[in-house]
């Protein structure tokens, strides 16, 4: 089961009341028994790269609407100009803190009935980095 969309993006609970990212999380979990979810980013992600470089995307409002989703939960790592991979890397631990904040989500955390998976793929490479206990990616062993 997937759900894919622009910059990895998704909206804390009650963000978007009718948003196919709530149907998703919901439905995969709910309806499917999910049991692992990983959020990935990937080192070519142009969405990220637009909110890196403070792109003028007046021009797309609702590219512009749906990464101002991202920009204050990514505030602190573009302060400076930081290495696409640090702003990919730190979507995807604020999505998954987003994903925390779904009921279904806290519930099936504390029953251990679900594990969520951080990991950013190196397009060129083909390596994986998985986020570990300690709060940094490191290359997927498996």
């Amino acid at each position: 089961f997937e759900l894919r969309n622009a910059g990895n993006i998704v909206p804390s609970y009650g963000q978007h009341a009718a948003g196919g990212e709530a149907a998703t999380i919901e439905s995969a979990l709910e309806v499917l028994g999910v049991q692992d979810v990983v959020v990935c980013g990937h080192s070519h992600c142009g969405a990220m790269g637009a909110l890196r470089s403070g792109d003028d995307l007046t021009a797309l409002p609702g590219v512009d609407a749906w990464l101002g989703l991202a920009r204050p939960s990514l505030a602190t790592v573009l302060t400076d100009t930081p290495a696409l991979a640090d702003v990919v890397q730190s979507n995807v631990v604020n999505q998954l803190a987003a994903l925390r904040s779904y009921p279904v989500v806290r519930q099936r955390l504390d029953s251990d009935r679900l594990r969520l998976h951080g990991w950013y793929y190196e397009v060129d490479t083909g390596q994986v980095h998985e986020l570990d206990e300690d709060g940094r990616f490191r290359v997927h062993a498996g």
